[in-house]
């Protein structure tokens, strides 16, 4: 089998994926049903939760208000946090009265480090819910998701760096310098999408994470076809 061949599958899966996970329009989210939400005494009405959408912004180590109100009864009330296609629950408990409200400290549930959040709260007795982006102020190499994540992106990095010159020495393509450039653009693609998070520049939806990543490994093995292009045109000393 050829190169272009051995190639041929596991590239068109990556353009498809990253190709489909650009065109997925963003969540613009708001308050669903005759209620209203408040975190850090800003209105989580209209609030987008898409990748680049604004988020409310709130200190590591604060406590915030957080709040509910509505027209009628107030039965039930679950609030989760969501992080990355994570989820997990910070209230799921039985509620009385048309309103709620309780101060939140924030480094309890930023489970992740500092960034952004997509917190979602939905209420039983009245129907509502509702959504919006949290940013957590902070720095984001003190934690360990920013360590992780800048460890991944300079490993990415410098893979793909080595395959470029491998390939350029021997002035022709081969499936596993080919193959570790699609690898390790992979890697850098997730360590820079979990950058992006804690530096509060782009909350990692799934579609944000699946472009993130595709469009790592396509540069990583463009990269390396270059390397291909100039290395037999080029003469690279031993």
């Amino acid at each position: 089998m050829s190169l272009s061949h051995a190639l041929r599958i596991p590239l068109a899966a990556v353009a498809m994926l990253t190709i489909a996970a650009i065109v997925v329009p963003s969540a613009a989210a708001e308050i669903s049903g005759p209620c209203n939400a408040t975190i850090n005494g800003q209105n989580v009405k209209n609030q987008g939760t898409g990748a680049f959408a604004d988020p409310i912004t709130v200190e590591n180590h604060a406590i915030v208000p957080v709040t509910m109100s509505a027209a009628s009864q107030i039965s039930h009330l679950k609030i989760q946090i969501q992080f990355a296609g994570m989820s997990w629950t910070v209230r799921d408990k039985a509620s009385h009265g048309k309103s709620w409200s309780s101060d939140v400290k924030v480094k309890n549930y930023a489970k992740w480090g500092v960034g952004l959040y997509k917190v979602v709260g939905s209420s039983g007795g009245v129907s509502c819910s509702g959504s919006a982006l949290v940013k957590v102020k902070g720095n984001p190499l003190t934690t360990v998701a920013g360590i992780v994540g800048l460890v991944a992106a300079l490993m990415g990095l410098g893979g793909i760096g080595a395959a470029v010159a491998m390939t350029m020495r021997a002035g022709a393509l081969s499936f596993g310098r080919s193959l570790g450039g699609m690898v390790f653009g992979l890697i850098a693609g997730l360590g820079l999408a979990v950058l992006a998070q804690e530096y509060s520049l782009m909350y990692p939806t799934l579609g944000a994470a699946v472009s993130s990543v595709g469009l790592g490994a396509l540069f990583g093995i463009g990269l390396v076809f270059i390397g291909k292009l100039v290395g037999s045109s080029v003469a690279i000393p031993e």
